[in-house]
């Protein structure tokens, strides 16, 4: 993640790139005069967000669904909902939501949840637990669309409102995934013939807003006037295609914007300062940095990644995009998780030492050559990082990246793609190394390192991953014994052990080089509507998505 839309993502997982753009208006995409926002049915709110290609496709469960990941994907929730809100910035305050409540029994192998009262889909059918139940059936039984690994033994529903699913190991940790899949209907995806190829093109959701007109340069969301929560109070948003973040900042600036989760270089300076009605926040909730093709040399050596972790200023690579550096060598972003950090991991933070790194080198049988380039057996220490070429934080960071690893002597070339490429290239494992994806946040430890090294998520190079985990191809396995071990664990004490073992596991082997902490971008003027999250009431993500939304209440004037 960039406009960091966790990864539908994108990931984000949701990215940004690619270096010097003009801040102009010849930069958007090509789209109508914006509309000021006002009309006779209520305030309409302008929504700008990245796209290089915006088809109608609302499916929620393709792993690139264009029109569906401009309105935020499906964290996004606007159409689609889920059972419950992941609170990813104020970690642990989730909101439900299609759930009203939940429990897991039967040593955490059986986990029942209540549905909420009289909610409807949009098109005036009632909601039941039999939507939650094919939902989740259709899911499992195909791997194309269980791209956050969902599994269970099974589900049913007990009764209108009430769903049971049943395990066969203890799975409470899996609470996150199973939690957030989009929940679709029964009486329209029953008769849709390939899931995994559905354009879902007039999509039917239970969500606060529905769809209203689509077109290549913007489409609309108005309000669901039936909707089962609480009503929003604005008339629907506009949601903008831009070609890149530049675009969107030239567009914040002018007002044609009002609100986005866009990247914004010396934020201070070039927005903030500008109006008195801007306000500009991204709190720290992921991670990123060089994440390497465990199969493919040079990277697949630990001792190049290791060098690669001492040799480079985290300090300057972070200011590059105005970042925190990352800090402790854990890998997960401090200080929200200071306190599940091992004891032999206390105030271990990295740091750059050039001359070890060129030790550790050395010792692994690598020269310099006459260029200043290390070399091995003949091949010198180079490889490219893919990243799609749209989003200009990434690209800032990679400039910077390329230039301290070429002082040190390692080559490192820039592949730029395109937004709907890189899942692809992940997927399949046809990358030397990448940048922020996929670096979606979690709301635990265990899942952080779950969906990011798991070796239960390997696939060889050439097969699809489906999932989009351990894109890296971690394949280690005591780390493989641990991630299986922990769910059966029956005590605190236990899950603290194994936890520390893995962390152990992510110093010591580098599945990732993580360089710097991210947040998820969020950019609004609240000259029209007040009510955004901000860090003192941080009662939601902030990037563009449903919960805010509705919280958003109009200005009187």
């Amino acid at each position: 993640m960039h406009n960091r839309k966790p990864r539908e993502r994108f990931l984000a997982r949701a990215g940004a790139v690619v270096a010097a753009l003009s801040l102009t208006v010849g930069a958007l995409a090509a789209c109508a005069p914006v509309d000021s926002g006002e009309s006779a049915d209520g305030v309409w709110l302008n929504v700008g967000n990245g796209s290089d290609n915006l088809t109608q496709v609302f499916n929620p469960f393709l792993p690139d669904p264009s029109a569906l990941n401009m309105i935020g994907g499906t964290k996004g929730s606007f159409i689609y909902e889920p059972l419950v809100q992941i609170n990813m910035v104020d970690i642990g305050n989730n909101t439900p939501w299609l759930a009203k409540s939940w429990e897991w029994t039967n040593d955490n192998k059986t986990f029942t949840i209540t549905l909420q009262d009289d909610v409807k889909w949009s098109d005036g059918e009632a909601f039941s637990a039999d939507d939650v139940v094919f939902t989740y059936d259709l899911v499992a039984k195909d791997p194309a669309l269980n791209r956050s690994g969902i599994t269970f033994d099974s589900v049913k529903a007990v009764d209108d409102s009430t769903v049971e699913f049943d395990f066969a190991t203890p799975s409470r940790e899996s609470f996150f995934s199973l939690v957030s899949l989009p929940i679709v209907s029964e009486h329209i995806w029953s008769k849709v013939e390939d899931p995994a190829t559905y354009e879902d093109k007039e999509p039917v959701g239970t969500g606060a807003f529905v769809l209203d007109t689509f077109s290549p340069q913007s489409l609309t969301l108005k309000a669901n006037t039936d909707y089962w929560g609480k009503k929003p109070q604005i008339a629907g948003l506009r949601f903008i295609p831009y070609k890149d973040n530049t675009a969107q900042l030239a567009a914040l600036v002018q007002g044609d914007i009002d609100w986005a989760g866009t990247y914004i270089p010396n934020v201070e300076q070039s927005y903030l300062s500008k109006n008195d009605h801007f306000h500009y926040w991204s709190p720290a909730t992921g991670i990123d940095g060089l994440i390497p093709n465990l199969e493919v040399w040079p990277l697949s050596e630990l001792p190049v990644r290791q060098a690669i972790s001492l040799a480079v200023d985290r300090t300057q690579l972070a200011a590059s995009r105005d970042s925190q550096p990352a800090s402790n060598v854990i890998g997960l972003p401090m200080p929200a998780f200071e306190s599940v950090v091992a004891p032999e991991f206390k105030d271990k933070d990295f740091y750059q030492d050039a001359d070890e790194a060129a030790s550790i080198l050395e010792n692994d049988g690598w020269a310099k050559g006459s260029d200043g380039i290390w070399a091995k057996d003949g091949k010198k220490l180079e490889f490219s990082v893919s990243f799609p070429s749209a989003y200009t934080d990434i690209a800032a960071f990679a400039q910077a990246l390329v230039s301290q690893l070429g002082d040190f002597g390692i080559t490192m070339t820039i592949n730029g793609v395109q937004p709907s490429d890189i899942n692809g290239l992940t997927a399949m494992g046809d990358f030397d190394s990448t940048l922020g994806y996929p670096t979606d946040s979690f709301p635990d430890a265990f899942s952080y390192y779950n969906v990011i090294m798991n070796p239960a998520y390997y696939v060889p190079i050439g097969t699809n991953n489906e999932t989009l985990r351990n894109i890296q191809r971690f394949n280690d396995p005591k780390a493989k014994e641990l991630f299986a071990a922990y769910p059966l664990a029956t005590s605190d004490e236990e899950r603290t052990d194994i936890l520390n073992q893995l962390q152990s596991i992510w110093v010591n082997q580098l599945p990732i080089i993580t360089m710097f902490y991210w947040g998820y971008y969020a950019n609004w003027s609240d000259e029209k509507v007040t009510g955004f999250p901000d860090e003192g009431n941080a009662y939601a993500n902030p990037f563009p998505n449903a919960v805010t939304a509705i919280n958003l209440v109009p200005v009187t004037k």
